[in-house]
């Protein structure tokens, strides 16, 4: 039997929003009312694969920031921004991590701590203290440690699904996830209804649980591998999601009211501090970034 984790009221996270980063130095300015959301997954001593990169790789990300005028917000600052509710500072990023391992609590929350920037973590529910505290590389995120976070007031916690971070096979043979396309077993394609329910289903798993570990209702999901269509948006609405974070490459615009966020790759090993303020600037400038 599960237990049942009674929510605990928190404080959202903080506007990260400086005044005083309005007026700086004009030749420092490389893009106004935009923002650039970066897109980390996993950080380990080991690195063994393309999206893992090692704990001083990522703190030479921070202080590439840091030293290059570079303003991180928050996912909520940001979304103020789209929204109108709030300006954009000059030359705003966004750091996301997908997947909620707890490689993010012990290399990437200390450092986040160092530099005092917020960040966003999407969370596969159905994962945390299952597969917490293990040996295994891909150790997930426990509860106690996203409550910790979260009350830190640096890190939101939000939706990367409760269980649907996997593939299927879809009629046409393509493996897609499990969310956005409807399951065929190779002789019967899951019927509509049944779709619908076990998508709802899921997402709403997500919320109940982000709830029991925050005491906060999340309102943002991360699609799992980037898929969806407005079929899986409008499940996703109708259970209480109002903002959707892509794999799409691209800025995101100050005033734009758009629920869609876009980001860019930033936790690839084979990027550098160097290549990715390059590839920040180009696409808060608009530009498309070179392979």
């Amino acid at each position: 039997d599960s237990i049942e984790r009674k929510p605990v009221a928190m404080e959202p996270p903080k506007s990260f929003i400086d005044s005083s980063k309005f007026h700086m130095p004009a030749d420092k300015i490389y893009y106004t009312k935009r923002a650039v959301v970066l897109t980390y997954h996993h950080i380990s001593l080991k690195p063994f694969s393309g999206i893992t990169i090692r704990p001083e790789r990522f703190e030479a990300d921070l202080k590439m920031l840091k030293n290059n005028y570079f303003n991180v917000i928050s996912l909520r600052d940001l979304i103020n921004s789209m929204g109108g509710k709030d300006k954009m500072p000059p030359n705003a990023v966004v750091i996301t991590f997908d997947d909620g391992y707890e490689s993010f609590y012990k290399y990437a929350y200390p450092l986040l701590k160092k530099y005092n920037f917020p960040a966003a973590s999407f969370v596969i529910t159905s994962w945390v203290d299952k597969y917490s505290h293990s040996t295994d590389e891909l150790s997930i995120l426990s509860s106690n440690e996203i409550r910790e976070m979260y009350k830190s007031g640096l890190i939101d916690i939000q939706s990367h699904s409760d269980g649907g971070h996997y593939y299927i096979k879809t009629k046409e043979g393509k493996e897609r996830g499990a969310l956005a396309y409807q399951i065929y077993d190779g002789n019967k394609l899951e019927s509509e209804g049944t779709y619908r329910k076990r998508v709802s289903g899921d997402l709403s798993r997500s919320i109940s649980l982000i709830k029991s570990f925050t005491g906060n209702t999340s309102d943002i999901l991360c699609f799992p591998f980037g898929h969806y269509n407005q079929r899986l948006v409008e499940i996703a609405q109708g259970v209480g999601f109002k903002y959707f974070v892509t794999t799409v490459s691209g800025y995101n615009s100050e005033g734009s009211k758009s629920i869609y966020i876009r980001r860019i790759r930033s936790g690839d090993r084979s990027l550098n501090p160097d290549k990715l303020k390059a590839d920040i600037i180009s696409c808060g400038r608009g530009r498309s970034l070179k392979k």
